[in-house]
């Protein structure tokens, strides 16, 4: 199989899982995974970091669906926390961990910041959606488990950060 052809079989998966009319029909996940094994990270990345037919990028739905699989599968396929954080800051007005944050959707944003180094997780934790940051948008829909496990992590990438500057 070609490049450009598998790049049109990640698309067309891509384009039917963002599809609202058919959000019932998630695509065979081995199958994504062996596709998603033929691309490079930057093949994976323009493709993945599109908004599709409800205008958000495929990992943006996958948080609001509380899809674990798909933000798994989607973020492990990419070999280096820079291009993960790459995928997670597609939108400039929210992010994948805002939508999971501000659903409740606890396990999602644990997947999605277990994939991060401490710097990045920092970076991720700290952009606004809409003038609120991850932790302001889950305690401000009253999701406060997800408010625990975020609090959690920052503390813990800020400590992890400290000590990498020797400021420990």
């Amino acid at each position: 199989m070609s490049t450009q052809s598998v790049e049109q079989l990640l698309q067309d998966m891509m384009t039917q899982y963002c599809d609202w009319s058919s959000s019932s029909v998630y695509p065979d996940m081995n199958e994504l995974r062996d596709v998603l094994t033929l691309l490079s990270d930057q093949q994976k990345l323009r493709i993945l970091q599109q908004n599709y037919s409800i205008g958000v990028s495929p990992l943006h739905w996958a948080a609001v669906r509380d899809d674990t699989e798909m933000i798994s599968t989607l973020l492990t396929s990419l070999q280096s926390s820079a291009d993960r954080l790459k995928l997670l800051m597609v939108n400039d007005k929210y992010t994948p961990l805002h939508e999971a944050a501000h659903h409740g959707h606890t396990e999602s944003v644990k997947m999605i910041l277990d994939c991060l180094t401490a710097d990045h997780q920092i970076q991720l934790m700290s952009a606004e959606w809409w003038g609120e940051t991850v932790i302001q948008k889950a305690e401000s829909t009253r999701h406060t488990d997800t408010v625990r496990l975020l609090t959690e992590y920052q503390h813990r990438a800020d400590n992890l950060m400290k000590e990498k500057d020797g400021k420990f």
